[in-house]
């Protein structure tokens, strides 16, 4: 490999790397604007200017590739490249491109919403002149209202083109273009076009300034206010990784952001993921254990409920039982709701609810957003290993063959029709753990209210087989707890098992689940880990995209 020495830090680099992808390997920061490490390289905004020894001029560096010289070409007979940094002549340059972009910028860092993460803001700090030398009429161009999602302020605007490139790239769409040359040069649509797009939000994170913004994240609290956990979005069966950013004083999410994984999303996250949030705070959410007493649903304490909830299927045969598992609840969750039926009341009827939304798969050039509309399917289908499904229950019940069940539900979303709450309304004995009232919550005799993904600790498994965990950012309302919480409960109180924490749980899982043998809690790291079953099936899909 290539050794380079850059600013007196030396290292080995393969072939064809770029001098700033190197120099963030040796720990040094050039700044930097139009590079982005997923969209292809243009090099116009000249902010990452290197001097390299042996060429003329200096050169940018997110484009300058680092390759092995010939022996007669070596730097000091050594070096393959010798790259300086901290010298006048870059000091200059940075200075000058950083005057050139706030011309016409401006000074509205007090109200802009990227104060604080912005690198215009960082970056003359750091490498800016201390005073302007403008003193002329600035250009003011309009701000522009792009699509359902996205506001462009354009007086804010570097002309990186970022934006552009990813909505040719990514999504290949292409609503965005800079249009009119020189200094008019500006940010557009092409006409009677809306960045509409599901992806369209990402042209927020990418952009290094506040040009584009969000229209969910306008006039919020300051971005350093926040407490920030990462997670896993639990709109789709993809598993995107994300940043949840919520205030503990009022238990609210403030803003969901995508995570760089390269197995999962790379840096991107569609719109629904992040919006999602939205859905579970407009629920009229479950604070309390229910029990039906004369007719009515009244609050009850944990223990009585779950005293109740045993002496009913006492008096049921264990084939008159069932219980349904969720694709919303994680993959220890699943694992202890079929472990208290199987093992705690013999019941063999254990399925996982196919009632759930779904849509077409929605692919782009580089990003699939799976129609699946839940996180954990496939996670729940290896925990339950189900007998049947929740739509086949559903005739099993109208025939009168099963007379208890048992539901772990979790959706946002309500989707039974008219016709099956009436089959369940044929059953002696319903329990429905859930996060939201429903017209099924309202008929049960007894409803455990559960926690929603953004609420509780776990792992989900997504479709190409990949095991990620998710993390708490939020409280469950009221008295309400998490799934986990509410089977260890009960899995205590029948002496089947004691687990102290999910890590107990999931090794378990890797003991009792081929696929997920070897995998541990520490092994998933942030960015989660294949099953055994699940690495072909993440090669598949990728060579089909």
């Amino acid at each position: 490999m290539p050794l380079v020495k850059i600013d007196n830090v030396e290292l080995e680099v393969p072939a064809g790397t770029t001098v700033l992808e190197a120099a963030k390997q040796a720990n040094i920061e050039i700044p930097h604007y139009c590079y982005h490490p997923g969209l292809k390289i243009v090099a116009s905004c000249r902010m990452c200017l290197v001097k390299i020894e042996g060429m003329p001029k200096l050169v940018p560096s997110c484009s300058t590739r680092i390759m092995e010289a010939r022996p007669d070409r070596k730097v000091d007979g050594k070096y393959d490249m010798v790259v300086h940094y901290q010298v006048p002549e870059v000091k200059e340059a940075q200075e000058s491109v950083l005057e050139f972009l706030l011309l016409h910028h401006p000074v509205d860092c007090p109200e802009c919403d990227q104060a604080g993460e912005c690198f215009l803001q960082d970056y003359t700090y750091r490498y800016g002149k201390d005073h302007s030398r403008f003193e002329f009429h600035k250009r003011v161009p309009p701000r522009k209202d792009l699509g359902p999602n996205m506001l462009l302020v354009s007086t804010r605007c570097i002309l990186c083109s970022r934006c552009v490139r990813f909505t040719d790239e990514v999504t290949g769409t292409g609503e965005l273009v800079v249009k009119n040359r020189g200094y008019r040069s500006e940010i557009d649509m092409f006409p009677e076009t809306s960045l509409n797009n599901k992806l369209s939000m990402c042209t927020a994170d990418i952009c290094p300034v506040g040009a584009l913004v969000t229209k969910d994240f306008l006039f919020k609290p300051r971005n350093w206010r926040y407490k920030k956990v990462r997670s896993v979005c639990p709109g789709c069966s993809v598993g995107c990784n994300m940043t949840i950013e919520y205030m503990e004083e009022d238990n609210s999410i403030y803003r969901i952001k995508p995570v760089y994984n390269a197995e999962v999303n790379q840096w991107w996250m569609c719109d629904d993921g992040r919006l999602l949030y939205h859905v579970y705070k407009k629920l009229k959410r479950l604070e309390k254990p229910l029990m039906r007493r004369d007719g009515e649903l009244k609050r009850v304490n944990w223990r009585r409920a779950y005293r109740h909830l045993f002496e009913r299927f006492q008096s049921f045969k264990p084939e008159e039982i069932a219980a349904v598992g969720s694709g919303y609840a994680t993959n220890e969750e699943n694992f202890m709701l079929q472990k208290l039926f199987r093992d705690g009341l013999k019941c063999a009827n254990v399925a996982i609810d196919d009632r759930f939304p779904s849509e077409e798969d929605v692919v782009y050039p580089r990003f699939i957003i799976k129609g699946e509309k839940l996180p954990n399917y496939r996670g729940a289908s290896d925990m339950l290993q189900p007998a049947s499904t929740f739509s086949q229950l559903l005739k099993e019940i109208d025939a009168g063959k099963i007379k208890a069940l048992y539901w772990l539900d979790g959706s946002p979303q309500f989707v039974l029709t008219e016709e099956e709450i009436q089959v369940l309304k044929k059953l002696d004995f319903l329990v429905v753990q859930h996060i939201a009232h429903t017209p099924v919550t309202e008929m049960a005799h007894i409803v455990f209210p559960g926690a929603s993904a953004y609420e509780k600790t776990g792992s989900f498994t997504n479709y190409q087989g990949r095991v990620q965990r998710i993390q708490r950012a939020l409280l469950p309302p009221g008295a309400a707890k998490s799934d986990f919480e509410i089977f260890q409960e009960m899995l205590d109180l029948l002496d089947i098992a004691t687990y102290l924490n999910l890590q107990e749980v999931f090794s378990e899982i890797s003991e009792t689940r081929s696929a997920y043998a070897g995998l541990s809690w520490e092994q998933m790291g942030e960015l989660g880990a294949n099953t055994a079953v699940g690495e072909e099936a993440a090669v598949s899909s990728s060579s089909s995209s």
